[in-house]
């Protein structure tokens, strides 16, 4: 076996592997997200210089990223040095382009796996590796030893370390269960999502809003039976005892199952209703959507007004701040959001007409990770993906004072609505946009900025 890397239009030895954050659109090869860049850096890239300073700033950037994933790599590493198959590790960029591909050539595959290294082809590097191979016949060599990362040692013989690229907040909760006595270990995959075990139980994979649950969890005992299996008979016993226990819960709740939305409770009968009349109420002051994504939708900001900015087009968003009691009886609908989503920043009330939507997209960059959602009435269904990749997108049906948690900086959209909807999206602020907020109303809307 020889791993080569090259580009998408380039020449190909064995098999072809993407390796790019999101394939060509007709690709159909294997796609290999473990030696991807993230969302973030990706971005990041696009706005720079491009010059040498931002490619070595890129590269130690995306070393940390290589470096986080190290358990997964060695699995990868492991899987391949039997491998009879050729293949080539691929991207966009043309050979002698910059590229985050020479960089996982350099410091994985010549690193650990030197004796399968064909190098990039249509270079002198990579026809000399070839006259090498032929010549010398050097397949036999052993490859070094892969230093195993912290995570990859039994959970019994240490105590877990997690990198410290990981959110302060899960780091935060990590530790929490720890000084708890429940040594939970966090392996991030290279989706983004992080895989959760504790004491050799299977936990599942969750996203970072997902996993701030489960370990939120660990740390109250009536979560933690319905968590492990092994607690399975104190989770019941604590449920009898806790009957009373309020509808709604905290973000950080356990939601129901693996899924990319956290179920976070439900609205019902009077509650429900007095909402619904509320809305219905503030209809009149409502204005279109100023997102580009979606068509028809009314909409009316609590807290803050933000005038959006897309990634793109490197602008900051634009935040005000709305005068408390402006719209008469908001603050029932900021209790809820507290509940769901502790110190928001702002409050979206949505009203869809039937037959409109949301198309997919990802929240703009002034919003931090996470935010929940009250569906107040009628029926949607609510797509997510859970690896940035729009053709992996799962779907749930949004019922009537169903209040979910997700993760906004995945793509989501609400397919057309049959009937009128009407919803509530919780969501908090970078701090960079917070800073310098002045008291205001809303702007007038000459212009759509994107979400």
């Amino acid at each position: 076996m020889t791993i080569h890397t090259s580009y998408y239009k380039g020449a190909i030895k064995g098999e072809a592997v993407s390796i790019s954050l999101y394939p060509p659109p007709a690709w159909n090869g294997k796609h290999l997200p473990l030696f991807a860049p993230t969302p973030e850096l990706l971005s990041w890239w696009k706005s720079s210089a491009k010059d040498t300073a931002a490619q070595q700033e890129y590269k130690r950037q995306f070393r940390d990223i290589l470096d986080s994933r190290q358990q997964l790599i060695q699995v990868w590493v492991d899987k391949h040095k039997d491998n009879p198959q050729d293949m080539t590790l691929c991207c966009f960029e043309k050979t002698g382009d910059f590229c985050h591909r020479h960089q996982v050539g350099e410091e994985v595959v010549q690193k650990y796996l030197p004796e399968l290294w064909g190098g990039e082809i249509g270079t002198v590097g990579h026809k000399r590796q070839r006259e090498k191979e032929q010549g010398a016949g050097d397949r036999g060599k052993t490859s070094p030893q892969f230093s195993p990362h912290p995570a990859t040692i039994p959970l019994f013989d240490r105590k877990p370390v997690h990198p410290a690229t990981y959110p302060r907040r899960v780091l935060t909760l990590i530790e929490q269960c720890h000084k708890s006595g429940y040594p939970v270990v966090c392996d991030r995959l290279p989706c983004g999502y992080y895989r959760v075990s504790l004491r050799g139980e299977d936990l599942g994979e969750w996203s970072e809003l997902g996993v701030l649950g489960v370990l939120s969890g660990l740390c109250h005992e009536f979560y933690r039976g319905r968590l492990l299996p092994s607690l399975a008979t104190v989770a019941a016993d604590e449920k009898n005892a806790t009957a009373d226990v309020a509808v709604l819960q905290p973000v950080a709740a356990q939601p129901e199952s693996t899924s990319l939305i956290t179920r976070l409770g439900k609205l019902e009968e009077e509650e429900l209703a007095q909402i619904q009349d509320w809305c219905k109420s503030i209809k009149n002051q409502m204005f279109p959507s100023v997102s580009q994504y979606a068509d028809g939708r009314l909409e009316l900001h609590l807290r803050r007004f933000v005038s959006l900015a897309s990634a793109k087009s490197g602008k900051k968003a634009e935040v005000k701040l709305i005068e408390p009691g402006r719209y008469a009886g908001a603050e029932m609908i900021e209790a809820l959001g507290e509940k769901l989503l502790p110190d928001f920043h702002q409050a979206l009330v949505l009203f869809y007409p039937a037959g409109t939507q949301i198309k997919v997209h990802r929240d703009s960059p002034a919003y931090a990770s996470g935010a929940a959602q009250i569906n107040i009435s009628g029926r949607a269904r609510f797509s997510i993906s859970g690896c940035q990749d729009t053709r992996r997108m799962e779907s749930y049906w949004l019922e009537e004072g169903d209040c979910i948690a997700f993760d906004n900086k995945q793509p989501h959209c609400i397919d057309r609505v049959l009937s009128d909807r009407w919803c509530v999206c919780f969501f908090r602020l970078k701090a960079e946009c917070l800073q310098g907020a002045e008291v205001g109303i809303e702007p007038k809307y000459d212009q759509k900025p994107v979400i």
